[in-house]
């Protein structure tokens, strides 16, 4: 029986974007003989504001989509962590595409044909898939967050890059003073040279080191459609794809908007499994909102879903601090009492309580059997 492959995608007043990504692949499918393809496709939105003007277009639209289209509300709790796990809670599909309500393909049946041959031939992953962004000049592309803070978010735009020897992937990133850094590129550890082919990088300055890269022979990965796929440390939500069952979960106590990139590729490295870039997968962004964001976009939510997510993963917690404290002038008291909130949901006042309290146990019997001994010692001199 043939597989069934789930769209879905979180939809809070972006009518417009909801129905051109959804149409897009729709018209593509049907008016290039591919309804083979699209009878495999059902389409889940998950609806995070039921009573808004776009909600109810969206029920409309719904009427239009040959019964493809499946509607679910979720207001108890407004953000992406949330409406992006009911998507893989609700999909029917054996796989399941997530993707941002104002994106589109590149090229979409061609990219749809290669996604259903790749699910045919991984029955089994466990690993978590996404794909290049592609920039609106619709040229350059972006295939990976690498690791680094900035703008209140875990993540910085970065590119894979093949060496020479085209055995080896590594990415790059601006150092304080302007310089080009080489990193490898899934652990982001600082590298000198190819660990395939001991060919020393180039030291160069940060403008400009992708035309240098290019003059020695280095290409960017990721590019060409059949380029394999690789890993990589994170990447934008915009898009990705995963089977249903292997779905590891979002923070389900995280709220608001934002936070969850790098969060959710290191949960996947915890648990043993990969992060890879699918280069066939590109896809298409929309960025621009001339009409303004219509859900609530705060640094306090991205404050907190970090503390929950890094707590989880039980990562350092300095990071967050730095950057959204020390560099951005965030309250530190604030800072103090989500982190309060996140050790009380995960237990580590508890475990911290059970450590000091073993602590003192074993501090406690020291001091007995130190004490022991030396009464030991004075009845030894006694009988002498």
């Amino acid at each position: 029986m043939d597989k069934i492959l789930t769209i879905g995608m979180a939809h809070h007043n972006d009518f417009d974007g909801a129905w051109f990504s959804i149409q897009d692949i729709r018209k593509e499918l049907i008016f290039n003989g591919r309804m083979d393809l699209l009878r495999r496709i059902e389409f889940v939105i998950i609806e995070n504001d039921k009573e808004s003007a776009h909600a109810k277009s969206i029920q409309h639209f719904k009427n239009h989509g040959m019964g493809q289209i499946k509607v679910v509300e979720l207001d108890e709790v407004q953000g992406t962590s949330a409406t992006r796990n009911k998507i893989i809670e609700e999909a029917r599909g054996e796989f399941v595409l997530v993707m941002d309500c104002h994106v589109l393909l590149c090229p979409t049946v061609k990219t749809l044909e290669q996604l259903f041959m790749f699910m045919d031939h991984n029955p089994d992953t466990k690993d978590l898939y996404t794909g290049p962004l592609v920039y609106d000049n619709l040229m350059s592309i972006t295939t990976q967050y690498n690791d680094g803070w900035g703008a209140h978010m875990w993540g910085k735009w970065g590119l894979a890059w093949n060496c020479i020897c085209d055995k080896f992937i590594f990415t790059t990133a601006e150092t304080k003073d302007g310089k080009c850094q080489f990193r490898d590129n899934v652990s982001q550890e600082e590298i000198t040279k190819c660990s395939y082919c001991n060919q020393e990088f180039p030291k160069i300055d940060w403008i400009g080191h992708d035309g240098v890269l290019k003059r020695e022979g280095y290409n960017p990965a990721g590019s060409k459609f059949a380029d394999k796929p690789f890993e990589v440390f994170a990447q934008g939500l915009g898009m990705f794809f995963t089977k249903k069952t292997a779905w590891l979960k979002f923070n389900e106590h995280a709220k608001g908007f934002g936070g969850e990139e790098c969060y959710i590729h290191e949960k996947y490295r915890q648990a043993g499994r990969k992060t890879i870039c699918l280069p066939f997968l590109k896809w298409l962004h929309r960025f621009e909102r001339p009409n303004g964001v219509k859900y609530p976009l705060t640094v306090d939510n991205k404050l907190r879903n970090y503390i929950l997510e890094f707590t989880e993963l039980d990562l350092d917690l300095e990071p967050v601090k730095n950057h959204f404290c020390v560099e951005s002038g965030v309250d530190e008291a604030l800072f103090d009492k989500f982190v309060q909130e996140a050790n009380e949901i995960y237990n580590k006042n508890n475990e911290m309580s059970e450590k000091e309290t073993s602590s003192d146990l074993e501090k406690q019997i020291a001091d007995l059997q130190e004490q022991l001994i030396k009464i030991q010692n004075k009845k030894c001199c006694k009988v002498k």
